[in-house]
């Protein structure tokens, strides 16, 4: 079987399409990716907008370490540093009277001792309390920066068979721009001789 072409009767047109697009496809084409391309740019922008900046968080942690390791450091004993039985006490009885450690901020001389305290208890005013610190690293001595709280709770909380008088747990917390909060938690047992079981 053969194809046979007709010849084309005068005063009729034939109009063969080449291959390509329109100028109508082309615009409507353009615009369509162009709002597909706008949507998710628009979508981009907003999660990036709204994702969480770490640099608050890693600040935040850095404070709360510095805080926690700072607190402790420190004592934790039945005497005041200067007294002669400062190590060796097993109980305030073996203290002078006026050398007892007592819980807050001790004042010898009419001054009130700052931080870093001697002792740890001294970083709250009571236990179960929570005490607003400044949120400084005085290992560096540099301020934290602006927008930066913390507060420190201690507790008596015994672990492991040591009584809850001999054993505090530490609560620090630090609070930060973009509602950025830590709190970390430690423990710190007396030192004294024959505090475990």
């Amino acid at each position: 079987m053969s194809i046979v072409e007709l010849p084309i009767p005068s005063g009729c047109s034939v109009s063969r399409r080449l291959g390509g697009f329109t100028l109508i496809e082309t615009i409507v084409f353009l615009l369509v990716v162009g709002i597909g391309v706008a949507g998710l740019l628009s979508a981009m922008s907003t999660a990036i907008r709204f994702s969480a900046d770490p640099l608050p968080q890693k600040q935040a942690l850095a404070l709360a370490e510095s805080l926690m390791e700072e607190i402790t450091s420190a004592g934790f004993t039945f005497c005041q540093p200067q007294d002669p039985n400062f190590l060796s006490a097993t109980n305030t009885a073996q203290c002078t009277p006026a050398l007892i450690e007592s819980v807050g901020p001790d004042t010898f001389s009419g001054v009130t001792e700052a931080r870093p305290f001697d002792n740890v208890n001294d970083y709250v005013d009571a236990f179960g309390t929570p005490k607003n610190i400044a949120a400084t690293d005085l290992s560096s001595g540099i301020a934290a920066p602006a927008g930066y709280q913390a507060s420190v709770t201690i507790s008596e909380l015994g672990i492991a068979g040591i009584s809850a008088t001999e054993s505090l747990l530490v609560n620090v917390t630090v609070t930060g721009p973009n509602n950025t909060w830590i709190s970390l938690d430690g423990f710190r047992t007396r030192h004294a001789p024959r505090v475990s079981p």
